[in-house]
């Protein structure tokens, strides 16, 4: 994955590993769902009538969650649910400001074809966007030529080696680790649909959930999976 060599050169300090990547894509036009008091599903900071039944229990891994969305019956109410679900006491917690930049942009609620990558490492987890296509142009997404060791190719003096475009990137969140209190799996219930979900906690009891789509028994594998990879057991 050529984004994993990206977020070496230009985001990962030279101790800092790389445990694992998650992209989003959206669902329903939306990349991340709220279940946060004084926010609507879609991180917006208004009230909605949306109920949630059994509790999120912020910090308690395996909590049951029922929700009931009050745009049941809408273009918004389709039999996927989003990849990342955020979830605090209040609009002030972790999991939510630390979004807060991301959250404003509009991209969660205008909807879009970008996708997003959760990166774990061991200093942090962050939310980062990688440019599409070459990256000549300028701005924040330039990119970077690095030499790579492969057995593929010959670079002009006949070595082995090879140029590689690098596509540049944007940090959109960061989770520093001194803030993640914990990092285990959780089972709920989302708009009628029953899902496993990567959790990780923030000191606050705040929670980010990361699963896959269609969350069957194979995303369910992909979870433990990663749970294994945050520790550094794969």
């Amino acid at each position: 994955m050529i984004e994993v060599l990206s977020a070496r050169a230009f985001w990962c300090a030279s101790d800092e590993k790389i445990l694992w990547c998650h992209p989003i894509a959206p669902v329903s036009t939306h990349y991340v769902l709220y279940q946060v008091p004084g926010l609507d599903e879609w991180g917006d900071k208004r009230w909605t009538a949306g109920k949630v039944l059994g509790g999120i229990a912020s910090g308690v891994v395996g909590t049951a969650m029922e929700v009931l969305s009050p745009t049941e019956g809408d273009s918004y109410n389709t039999p996927s649910v989003q990849q990342a679900v955020v979830s605090g006491r209040d609009r002030d917690c972790l999991a939510a400001s630390h979004l807060g930049h991301w959250q404003a942009s509009g991209v969660n609620t205008k909807g879009g074809s970008r996708e997003f990558v959760w990166v774990l490492t061991s200093h942090r987890l962050g939310m980062l966007e990688f440019a599409k296509g070459k990256s000549d142009d300028a701005g924040l997404l330039g990119g970077l030529k690095k030499k790579i060791g492969g057995s593929a190719g010959q670079d002009d003096a006949g070595g082995r080696h090879r140029s590689v475009q690098l596509p540049g990137l944007v940090v959109h969140a960061e989770f520093p680790r001194n803030i993640i209190s914990n990092i285990d799996v959780a089972q709920y219930k989302v708009k009628g649909q029953a899902g496993k979900y990567l959790r990780v906690t923030l000191a606050d009891g705040s929670a980010i959930d990361l699963t896959f789509p269609g969350n069957g028994s194979h995303g369910g594998h992909k979870i433990d999976r990663l749970l294994a990879m945050s520790f550094g057991r794969e």
